[in-house]
Parts: structure tokens; sequence; C-alpha cells
């Protein structure tokens, strides 16, 4: 009997992190030699193709894919799936959340398993040279494949984790796929312009499969309809082939192609999720239709009843208010400012602040001024972090609200509770953030 690689899961994570990571090194111009499927669907290769075990739907996107993937995992399950698999990324709080079956995480023995079957593949690719060295993100797509095929899933729901045309969860073969709003997110590695954004976004698009396309930009959905054009997939656009009609009390009815559901509701705040909320509905349409069905008003509405999507405008208490969000680009922020409006109106929050150095601090920042009271800048756990003195100065050049530093995040969240006594509390900038302070919050 063949030795395991590895005997822990501490030592396994260990070769996993020696890995690549684009997710914490300094920003990489989007190329077909930094980034390819072609490591990926070797590995793939010789573990008998287990993303091909399973009907797949494809979610891409700048900001809403996370949550319109979740939105969909939670429509497929209610529906009748009894094994759904949702692959996300970045994690919130724990890499295992990243992987999950109908919503739990994989295990740490499942991750070991996962991670001892694929070393050996991952080891042969490398074996021709260093630069065929799989990523970490490579790496842990394929985990994410393994792990549903091992546990027969009926579904999986696969978000994109950067861009999408060479992304490594591009090698499925979805019976759907769909695009969240495209924004300004990544430019120094997908590209300047919405255009250019789009187009990588758009590759994830497939000959006759059916893309469902979120509320965008017309500059993005023009590249995005071309592209379907040219490959020949049915496009259902938001506000032409499925239509969301707000209601009071947050609620909304949703008119598509195929039916009306009526009186729906979401537990997260803000229109944007909403939005995402429909274009999940309709992505599930299209998927359930491939797979023998027809989804029904009682479904959509118990399956969003039931989600728990932490960290995405989420109102983690009401008594003080705190809001956690991971918003780190202007059109999240401008949507997390939006929600809360919506949820508090008139009220000015202390906003507890840390983001990656290369993000659009700017705009992030202009976004959340309508909300702002005043500002507690702090670090994130990441070598990308901007400094906070740095980002309060950023801060203090686009307005003259009281702007305070903490550069260790558990004084700042001291701190930032302290100054909102019993009053509306925000944390935003970043998925690290939010994850760090959300387990501290809920441990206190």
């Amino acid at each position: 009997m063949a030795q395991r690689p590895f005997r822990t899961i501490d030592a396994a994570l260990g070769w996993l992190f020696s890995a690549t990571n684009y997710e914490q090194k300094k920003i990489v111009r989007y190329n077909t030699r930094e980034f390819n499927v072609d490591r990926a669907r070797a590995i793939l290769e010789m573990l008998d193709d287990p993303h091909l075990a399973y009907p797949t739907v494809h979610v891409a996107g700048t900001k809403g894919k996370g949550s319109t993937s979740a939105f969909a995992a939670a429509v497929l399950h209610r529906w009748g799936l009894e094994s759904v698999g949702l692959y996300t990324s970045p994690h919130l709080m724990k890499l295992n959340e990243r992987i999950s079956i109908n919503f739990s995480a994989i295990s740490d023995a499942e991750l070991l398993q996962c991670i001892n079957m694929v070393k050996a593949p991952v080891d042969r690719v490398t074996a021709g040279g260093i630069h065929l060295k799989p990523t970490f993100f490579e790496i842990f797509t394929v985990i994410g494949f393994l792990n549903f095929a091992l546990r027969k899933v009926n579904a999986a729901v696969i978000e994109v984790g950067l861009g999408g045309r060479l992304d490594a969860t591009n090698l499925v073969r979805p019976v759907a796929t769909a695009i969240s709003p495209v924004s300004y997110d990544h430019t120094a590695v997908l590209g300047a312009t919405l255009s250019l954004i789009a187009r990588e976004k758009a590759g994830i698009i497939k000959a006759g499969v059916p893309v469902v396309v979120g509320r965008q930009h017309p500059e993005a959905f023009g590249v995005i309809e071309a592209t379907a054009k040219a490959v020949g997939a049915p496009v259902r656009a938001y506000g032409r082939d499925y239509l969301l009609y707000e209601l009071p009390g947050r609620r909304f009815d949703l008119k598509t192609t195929r039916r009306c559901y009526r009186g729906l509701r979401v537990p997260l705040l803000g229109a944007h999720q909403r939005q995402n909320a429909a274009t999940a509905v309709a992505l599930c349409e299209e998927a359930v239709e491939r797979l023998g069905g027809r989804l029904s008003n009682r479904v959509v509405s118990e399956a969003f009843a039931t989600l728990n999507w932490a960290g995405r405008v989420e109102l983690f208490s009401e008594t003080p208010p705190i809001v956690i969000d991971a918003a780190h680009n202007a059109a999240s922020a401008r949507a997390l400012t939006q929600a809360v409006q919506e949820a508090f109106p008139g009220q000015k929050a202390v906003i507890l602040i840390g983001i990656a150095a290369h993000k659009d601090t700017r705009g992030v920042i202009q976004a959340l001024l309508p909300i702002a009271g005043r500002f507690v800048a702090t670090t994130i756990d990441s070598p990308r972090s901007e400094d906070a003195r740095a980002l309060a100065g950023r801060i203090r050049s686009r307005c003259d609200l009281p702007v305070e530093t903490r550069t260790h995040r558990r004084d700042a969240l001291t701190l930032a509770r302290r100054r909102a006594g019993g009053g509306l509390m925000v944390i935003t900038g970043s998925f690290y953030l939010a994850g760090e302070l959300r387990a501290i919050l809920a441990r206190q």
C-alpha cells in the first residue's frame, strides 16, 4: 500500500502554501505564461477528470459573483438536488470554506485526503520545469473538483477566481454560465477599460451554453453579447429577459421569460444583492431545465430564506448595529453605501477599513463618504496591505472627518467599537479584514 505523502493537515497545507499564490504576491500582468489552464488540465487528466463527473454552472464577474454563486447553490439544493457543491474564493475565515457541499465546508480530513491525491500529479507536472509548477489557486481548484467527485455531488456551482478566460475554473463544461456586474478591479492585471475586463470575464462563455448576464454597463454588455454571439451561446440579460420589481420591506418580484416569482426576500442587505439573487434565479432556470425540471416560487423563496452568506453586506449584529462587508473596489463600496443607507437611513457610521495597496483606494473612500461619520484605518493580513498611516492620509485627502489609525487589527476593532458606542459600525475594505474581525467578534 502506497504511503501517504502527508500524515497531518498542517504538513499538507505547508506544501500547498509553498506554491505561488497570486492572491498574496505583487501584481503580475494577466498572461498565458503566468495564468493558464494547461497545468490544471494536466493534473485533472491524471486524476481521470473529476470536474466532468457532475453538472456545473460557472459564474464570473467583478462584483457579486460570490453572492450569485451562493444564491444559485441554495436554489439548486432546495429544488431537489441532494448534494450541491460550491467553490468560491477567497475565503472569509478559513481556507476550507472555499470548498463546500450544501454550505458545509470541506473537513480537514477530506482536505488532507485530496491534497495527498493531487501531490503526485502536481509533482509530475512540475518535473517538466519549475515554470510549469502549478499555482496555489490551480492546485486548490483541482482539490475542489476532486472533492466534489469523491463526494458524488449532484451538481456544483463554480465561481471564477480571477478574470475567466485563463482561470483554472474555466476547464469545466457547464450547463449554464453567468456573468455578474463587471466593473473596475484588478485593472493592473485584467486591463484598464471595461471592454478589456469584460473580454476576460466573457472567456467563460461556451458554444451553445446559455449565459445569464447581470446588470451591466453598456460597454461591458456589448463585449459579452458579441462574444456570446460569436460562439453561439444564448444570452439572457438583466432588464431585458428577466426583470426585478422592488416592493416595500426589501421584498421584490422577479419576472423571467419562464414565470413570475412573487414576494421574494433575501437575508443580505442592499438592492445589489436582490439583483444578484435575480441573476441566480435566471441562471438556475437554465440549469434546471437542462437537468429535466423547472423552478417554483416556493423553491426560490425557501432557498433565499435559509441562505447565510457571511461577510457580504452582512448585518452581523443589530444591537449594536455592525455591518461587515468585503467591498474592495469602488463599485462594491457604492453598493455597500446604498445598502447601509437603505437599512439605516440618516445614520452615520464609524468605518473600520483596511485595504490592499493596489486597489482603487480613492474610489472606495469616496464611495463610503455618504455614510461615514469617522474612520479607523488599519492593515490587512497580507503582504499587499496598504500601510495604515498611508491609508489614513488618503482618507484625509478626501474629507475632513476624524481619522485614527491602529496597525494591529484587534486594536483597531477595539477603538472603532469604542468610538461607535452603541451606534453603527461598518467593517470593510477586504475579505481578509472582514473575515479576521468577524471571527474575533463571533468569539466575544
